[in-house]
């Protein structure tokens, strides 16, 4: 057996670690990989905590940087942390996982989660419709549509910035009527229920906008969800971008 010792890093304990080398034992990178799994489900490193570099575990573990490297790929594989280009090892486990199967508004993925949601920040106008928006619901240039603007918290926690173009007649201009789930007002106070949506996602990095109003770092990772939306007669109602901190959220794809 190999007794090795972490030194204290950051937010890293003095941890005796043991590592099996004989015949019969795990691979030490998968023997590394449950080690610092134990510690992420445990919650000593927490989600956003960038862990030790290669060079720190390679020398807290006693191993070639080829295993520190296994050991990492094979817990990226499993969901709990993330390589972030610039920036390290990222812990991601915990994240709220939205599985993209079908549609749904922000409180009923919150709900699915049993978190509490609210909404921080709620405005909403009229104005004449952008280009991009006017493309997506097929509206000629010049229309009004409604532009609702909202940030939403899990726990207090901003989860979400959004901003939505509804070409739907005759919306109360009272912020109050959108801050619980849009969808759900819309089916019933107009009828209209969202069948289907269009879904687009990338990765972005963050902005003065998101630094603002999720709270964000400049420049950290985030995704960037648009959205076109259908009601019951297959009708575009609605063209939305929405932000998540990449550190907060995660999606999965049902095929």
């Amino acid at each position: 057996m190999d007794y090795s010792t972490f030194c204290s890093l950051d937010k890293w304990q003095v941890i005796s670690v043991t590592l099996e080398r004989n015949y019969a034992s795990l691979p030490l990178y998968i023997q590394i990989a449950r080690e610092l799994e134990e510690r992420i489900v445990s919650g000593q490193y927490a989600t956003g905590d960038i862990i030790p570099s290669e060079t720190q575990l390679q020398e807290a573990y006693r191993v070639s940087r080829m295993t520190v490297r296994m050991a990492v790929k094979e817990l990226v594989n499993r969901g709990y942390v993330e390589c972030m280009r610039g920036i390290g090892t990222m812990v991601v486990y915990g994240k709220i996982e939205e599985n993209l199967h079908h549609v749904t508004s922000f409180t009923e993925e919150m709900s699915q989660h049993g978190i509490t949601m609210r909404t921080r920040h709620c405005t909403i106008c009229e104005t004449v419709v952008p280009e991009r928006a006017a493309q997506a619901l097929g509206l000629s240039p010049g229309t009004m549509v409604y532009r609702l603007e909202r940030v939403r918290c899990a726990e207090d926690v901003p989860m979400a910035y959004s901003v939505t173009y509804l070409n739907i007649p005759s919306l109360p201009l009272d912020p109050d009527c959108y801050k619980d789930s849009l969808y759900a007002f819309l089916a019933k106070e107009k009828g209209i229920r969202v069948t289907r949506g269009e879904d687009t996602l990338e990765a972005i990095l963050s902005d003065s906008i998101l630094e603002k109003m999720l709270d964000m770092t400049r420049h950290s990772p985030a995704f960037k969800r648009t959205r076109i939306a259908f009601d019951q007669e297959n009708r575009r109602i609605e063209y939305s971008v929405s932000y998540y901190p990449g550190d907060r959220y995660k999606y999965s794809v049902t095929l």
